[in-house]
């Protein structure tokens, strides 16, 4: 970044940026293409520094546009005549809600804004006040999710290296004694746990965060891949949603369509799922690997993505002279919308996983995507125009001849983009008439997540529809960002698979549980006793603890108390000491006849 006087100019020029063209932060911020203000070189990436203070600028951004509207304060300081709006609001969040609660150098913009210091902080305690005592709108906090790509690399062995790793970081480690199993051995295990819902997904302690990151050896070598637990939804119902297969197939003897591919996540998690399949079927059958038996088409249009799409599949995805991978994905640099449904290549593709562009509305963990709604009104035009599009590709997905299932999702909250575009599809494929009938069906593999899809309103589902849906809302206890999933399938397809989920295989490491959570409740747990309840659109009963959990539980809350009654303790002991001196050196003085000095 450019050098400035400001210390807030780099990340004023960020967020302004930010404002103006409503991309991401981190597309801005590492686009090889931008300038500086003079046009005239490239800028460099910021420094943590800057993009951390852009991110906390914009989780109160907000409130701050409460601060400035009440009282006409945005008139009466003549904000609205500021052009650089990123730094304003950078400076008046450092004054409100930053560490020191002042802003550093000078300017225009810090005289407008401390000569009026005074209201703006009455104004924003009455709006912290107001807002239950916080001074942002919403706080997420969720584990670190990384899903091990086995395609790569074993569990077992990664759980491993990511214990020593635990252990040795400083501001990662969390460990405590608890009890493993239904066994009487106290070991100090680091908290990493399997997932309860995704295979091969890990969950890691929020502050694994701040050494987990693009340039660590795991996510370097392709071993895991750093991916959101709802994302993870997608490739998990298109490959196992129906069950463990459909009859003669077990879903692994044709190919696949992503629709809309990069960066590759669930590209990549798709192509291990069917893999993992594959192997299944080898090891029942007593054969080696050999020849490719799936193919997923990778469909990205645009040039730089699909750039990244390349050289993550580079990354992730063994080539066949690698291992004998028996899945292979073929990126296609090209519209899917443009994809000829009776194109030879595509004869074989009976599934299509369609994750197209949305409002990001459900992204509650990146400030600048759960915070777009509330910039302007164009927001309904907007989601309109995306609901639109969602509709053309979810139809054109459909009309693959040979395609009988296709997972529809996108990580927004809106009906429109949601329940909506579903049921539009599914009533103007109808009234078609050509034998294309689909219909919705819950994904076997999720039989156990209790957020389902909202019937009514916008979309005009019915409760058996909605019930086929899943929901993950990120600001109500789901520990995951905002996501929404759909299976469609033709009709009759469900009858002739296999209704039964895989359940996931922990490999002796304890499954998630909701250890991380920052509240009591616990969280959505995966049992063969849970039943799924035609109430999933509230939160549902806590699960309990099985036993041996349940006891370990127990032990940690007293192991708690306990501490904080040690706590308590030493402090009264180390009370009772210095009064003890004080008493001591007032002897002495009144021995030697000096006037004793106030303890």
């Amino acid at each position: 970044m450019s050098k400035n006087s400001s210390p807030y100019h780099d990340a004023g020029w960020l967020l302004s940026e930010h404002l103006q063209s409503r991309r991401g932060l981190k597309s801005i911020a590492f686009d090889s293409q931008c300038k500086n203000n003079n046009n005239d070189r490239k800028k460099a990436p910021p420094d943590k520094a800057t993009y951390a203070t852009v991110c906390k600028t914009m989780q109160h951004l907000a409130i701050i546009n409460k601060v400035l509207d009440a009282n006409n304060l945005r008139k009466t300081i003549g904000l609205d005549s500021v052009r650089n709006k990123g730094l304003l609001y950078v400076m008046i969040y450092e004054l409100l809600f930053g560490k020191y609660k002042s802003i550093r150098g000078g300017g225009k913009i810090k005289r407008m804004i401390v000569k009026h210091e005074k209201e703006l902080r009455r104004v924003a305690e009455e709006c912290i006040a107001t807002n239950g005592g916080e001074g942002r709108d919403k706080d997420v906090n969720f584990p670190r999710y990384i899903r091990v790509n086995t395609l790569r690399a074993n569990v077992s062995d990664v759980v491993d290296k990511l214990r020593g790793e635990l252990r040795s970081a400083k501001d990662g480690t969390i460990s405590r004694t608890q009890r493993v199993d239904d066994t009487n051995e106290e070991t100090d295990v680091p908290l990493v746990y399997v997932d309860a819902h995704v295979p091969d997904l890990l969950v890691l302690p929020p502050t694994a965060s701040s050494w987990l990151h693009h340039d660590c050896e795991y996510v370097k070598t392709g071993s895991v891949v750093l991916q959101d637990k709802s994302s993870c939804f997608s490739a998990l119902a298109l490959a196992r949603g129906i069950g463990e297969g459909a009859k003669g197939d077990a879903a692994t003897s044709f190919d696949y369509i992503d629709a809309c591919s990069a960066p590759g996540n669930k590209t990549s998690h798709l192509a291990a799922l069917v893999q993992s399949a594959i192997d299944d079927i080898n090891r029942s059958s007593k054969r080696t690997r050999g020849r490719t038996r799936s193919t997923i088409f990778a469909f990205e249009r645009s040039s730089s993505r699909f750039n990244i799409l390349q050289e993550r599949m580079k990354q992730l995805i063994p080539s066949p002279s690698e291992d004998c991978a028996e899945v292979a994905v073929v990126p296609i640099h090209d519209d899917f919308l443009k994809a000829d449904p009776s194109d030879p290549k595509f004869a074989n593709v009976r599934a299509i996983m369609l994750d197209p562009s949305c409002s990001g509305s459900g992204i509650v963990n990146s400030p600048d995507r759960w915070m777009e709604d509330g910039y302007d009104n164009k927001d309904a035009k907007r989601i309109q125009s995306l609901s639109n599009f969602q509709l053309v590709a979810l139809k054109h997905a459909m009309s693959f001849p040979n395609v009988d299932r296709i997972v529809y999702s996108t990580c927004s909250m809106h009906d429109e983009e949601n329940e909506g575009v579903v049921s539009k599809a599914l009533s103007e494929v109808e009234k078609s008439d050509n034998g294309n009938d689909w219909e919705v069906m819950a994904p076997v593999c999720l039989d156990h997540w209790p957020r389902r899809g909202r019937e009514g309103g916008i979309g005009g589902l019915t409760k058996s529809q909605a019930d086929c849906l899943i929901r993950c809302d990120g600001l109500d206890g789901d520990e995951t960002n905002g996501f929404f999933v759909s299976l469609l399938v033709r009709k009759n397809t469900a009858s002739e698979c296999i209704n039964s989920r895989k359940t996931i295989d922990s490999a002796g490491i304890p499954i998630y549980k909701g250890q991380f959570s920052c509240s009591n409740r616990t969280s959505f747990a995966a049992s063969d006793s849970d039943s799924k309840q035609s109430t999933r659109t509230d939160s549902s009963e806590p699960i309990q603890l099985k036993s041996s959990q349940g006891r370990a539980q127990q032990k940690n809350e007293k192991s708690s108390a306990k501490a904080n009654d040690k706590s308590t303790k030493k402090r009264d002991k180390k009370l009772a000491w210095k009064r003890k001196q004080a008493l001591l050196k007032s002897s002495r003085m009144k021995k030697k006849g000096e006037r004793p000095t106030a303890a």
